[in-house]
């Protein structure tokens, strides 16, 4: 996959510490691609949410300032969404060759506004819960490419980065999808503990 005239890397998450430790702590093996951890530029943002999501020059520039970094918010990027939705509709059966052209762009870039809300929401949810890092609109720019990112390696290595903030006081919050944290210790217990013990530990919860 390119952006611009440069090839994406192929890097681990972050300075591949945390995806190591996760490969090591969990033995699984990481074999497909991996997004590199950094910064967009604001640049790098208009552009991609103009070529990508099909905002407009005017829109998504005020977008990225006002979020002051590469990210737009979900209520923004909802109702986009359902703009081009609503377009879609309307080009089920296009008369001309310009419609048919404008129905393959407008298909592909709700295709990734919806899959941007995706995982926005659930694996890669910010700090804040407002806003969604147009880092992960990489991974989205080639559909047919989907299936050759480390999507769980990279959704692991993201929550392994986020837990040392759960213990910081001066933290309110963090991101992540903390429900996938619940499901692996209730995962984990399961293998360790015997029914009876598992059962007693559920009923300690509930109480």
């Amino acid at each position: 996959m390119t952006w611009g005239d440069q090839q994406l890397p192929s890097t681990c998450w972050g300075d591949d510490y945390h995806t190591r430790c996760v490969a090591c702590l969990l033995g699984i093996p990481i074999t497909e691609r991996l997004l590199h951890d950094r910064e967009l530029t604001r640049e790098e943002g208009i552009k991609m949410i103009q070529v990508d999501l099909l905002f407009t020059a005017e829109v998504g520039g005020k977008e990225v300032t006002r979020q002051g970094a590469a990210h737009v918010s979900f209520g923004i990027l909802k109702r986009h969404y359902e703009e081009l939705l609503n377009r879609c509709n309307q080009l089920l059966k296009p008369d001309t060759k310009e419609e048919y052209e404008e129905q393959v762009q407008v298909r592909l870039a709700c295709i990734k506004a919806f899959l941007l809300l995706l995982v926005g929401w659930t694996l890669f949810t910010g700090k804040n819960n407002r806003s969604i890092n147009l880092l992960w609109l990489l991974a989205l720019q080639d559909i047919y490419e989907l299936g050759n990112w480390a999507w769980g390696a990279m959704r692991l290595a993201f929550l392994y980065e986020q837990l040392p903030l759960t213990s910081d006081s001066s933290v309110a919050s963090c991101g992540s999808y903390m429900t996938l944290l619940v499901v692996i210790f209730f995962f984990l217990l399961f293998y360790l503990l015997d029914r009876k013990c598992l059962i007693v530990c559920i009923i300690l919860v509930l109480i």
